[in-house]
């Protein structure tokens, strides 16, 4: 089994997964969203702090290239991230499900 150095991971959180999220929000049920909000972005968030530690552990300078090395960072993106899921929340309960909210990320 190959180990992903967590510097990677993390930037890999930032430039796939977390646009992933809310690119696919816009195509999932408000109960998706809803679990996405109260569960899987604090869980990821948490990772993300795991894996922050062990980054700059590991290479101390890291945060200045990658940047959810430094935990401040990983909070904000992760704070705006979920005021982002639930703007399109609001927006699809507000309108039901098939409406578009692609105006919203």
């Amino acid at each position: 089994m190959v180990t992903i150095d967590p510097c990677k991971r993390l930037k890999t959180i930032r430039t796939q997964l977390i646009p992933a999220m809310l690119t696919g929000a816009i195509e999932n049920t408000s109960s998706d969203i809803k679990t996405a909000i109260e569960i899987t972005l604090p869980t990821l968030e948490e990772k993300c702090h795991d894996l922050a530690e062990k980054c700059t552990k590991q290479s101390p300078g890291c945060g200045d290239e990658i940047e959810l090395c430094n935990p401040e960072i990983v909070r904000k993106v992760f704070s705006l991230t979920k005021e982002r899921l639930e703007m399109i929340w609001k927006e699809r309960e507000k309108q039901g499900k098939g409406a578009s909210s692609s105006s919203l990320l």
